[in-house]
């Protein structure tokens, strides 16, 4: 079977685009629809020269899904490709071992895509789709929107005519509304070739962490990470594909590494002294069950951690978040003849992929109170801006928190995991 072949059968037959001269409104339509389904077909016309502008990333797209096709899983049934990819598949380890077996040598290849491509198959799994591809689908939606209040419309006026038995006009209405739903339908299959591969790539991915084998790392080999979304990156580059059981990111408990709806918080802490040394420098993911990075905080460490709530309003401990890991791996790493012999002030920079809660805004408090000439510049998100204070509120709660019975707090608090 030629390539083109080999996709299509995971694919299925699509029907080819209209011509610019069938992108005309159906005869017989009543005056109103007609100028309605006239005005949305211009609209579209626009639509197809910005999806022109797409072509060499949809290509692109059709050329990655095709490469990986052709390292032995195009010749897959596409039945058993999701039945091995569904979540408690029965014999789903014999199925993952015969589809295996038909990839055979083809899978260190197939690896080494995934390690090429792994950002692009990530953002096409997670139909995570990019501004100006997400802003056209928006608009298409719009017009077939507007196609399908126009088929409703004419749906009406068709009920009208049968209820005053003129038969002509209700042959009329049938076959307008019959070939508006066709013209519709075409359409949206045009619509649909924008986002084709993404519930391939999302098959295709799911598959592969069932029969590729994982990626081993030495985590040693992971430094100069930069406090920054950059910098978060250059983590999930690293762990990608690596053994989840090893190094859980609070997505998989084992099978390879795949970040596409990683909840758990990611922090990164550098800091250097006058002279641009490095002084510490390593990343924290939050939870306990081998999370990779900064290890867990003791329960009596050089920092005091709290209960505090989550985004989802839970209220527990917070001492395995991952800012508050990352501070007490500071603090027990630094002698503490160095808390009193920088020359001048240190700025320490703490990015955090979700703002610190109360519990974490105290720790940096409490490091800054323990290290005179620090100071922790706090970065959240993609885009965060920095800042040298947490905000005053997190932090009178924090101080109140603190001087409270830590031990009545151990007692009613719950084992929860951070988030």
């Amino acid at each position: 079977m030629g390539k083109r072949g080999q996709k299509r059968s995971l694919e299925g037959g699509e029907e080819p685009p209209l011509r610019s001269d069938e992108l005309k409104p159906p005869e017989d339509l009543p005056e109103q629809e007609a100028a309605a389904v006239r005005a949305a077909l211009d609209r579209w016309r626009g639509l197809r020269l910005k999806v022109e502008t797409l072509r060499p990333m949809l290509e692109h797209e059709d050329q990655l899904m095709q490469e990986i096709l052709d390292r032995g899983l195009g010749s897959e049934d596409r039945k058993t490709l999701r039945k091995l990819a569904s979540v408690g598949s029965t014999n789903a380890e014999e199925e993952a071992a015969q589809v295996a077996e038909s990839v055979g040598q083809e899978r260190h290849r197939l690896q080494d895509i995934f390690m090429q491509n792994h950002r692009e198959l990530l953002e096409l799994s997670t139909a995570t789709a990019p501004d100006d591809k997400k802003t056209l689908l928006v608009e298409m939606d719009s017009v077939l929107e507007e196609l399908k209040t126009a088929q409703d419309a004419v749906h009406v006026e068709l009920l009208a005519t049968k209820d005053k038995e003129d038969m002509p006009a209700v042959r009329a209405y049938g076959r307008s509304l019959n070939d508006l739903k066709a013209l519709t339908r075409r359409l949206d299959c045009e619509r649909r070739s924008l986002t084709k591969n993404n519930a391939l790539a999302t098959l295709l991915v799911t598959v592969c962490r069932r029969i590729l084998p994982v990626r081993h790392i030495d985590p040693a080999q992971l430094t100069n990470i930069h406090p920054s979304y950059k910098g978060y990156l250059q983590i999930l580059d690293f762990y990608f594909f690596s053994d989840a059981s090893l190094y859980c990111f609070g997505e998989h408990f084992s099978g390879p590494n795949w970040f596409t709806r990683l909840k758990r918080n990611v922090a990164i802490l550098s800091i250097n002294d006058t002279e641009g040394k490095c002084i510490y420098n390593s990343f924290a993911v939050s939870g306990e069950y081998k999370t990779p990075g900064a290890p867990m905080a003791p329960e009596r460490g050089p920092l005091q951690s709290i209960e505090a709530e989550d985004e989802n309003g839970r209220v527990f401990n917070r001492r395995h978040d991952a800012e508050f890991k990352l501070l007490t791996g500071f603090c027990e790493n630094v002698p503490a003849k160095q808390r009193t012999n920088w020359n001048s002030n240190v700025v320490a920079t703490l990015w955090s992929k979700k703002p610190l809660c109360k519990s974490c805004s105290g720790a940096v408090r409490q490091t800054e109170e323990q290290y005179p000439r620090l100071q922790i510049k706090v970065v959240v998100g993609e885009n965060g801006e920095g800042c040298l204070e947490p905000n005053c509120e997190s932090k009178r709660s924090v101080l109140s928190h603190l001087t409270a019975d830590s031990g009545a707090r151990k007692s009613k608090s719950a084992r929860m995991e951070p988030t």
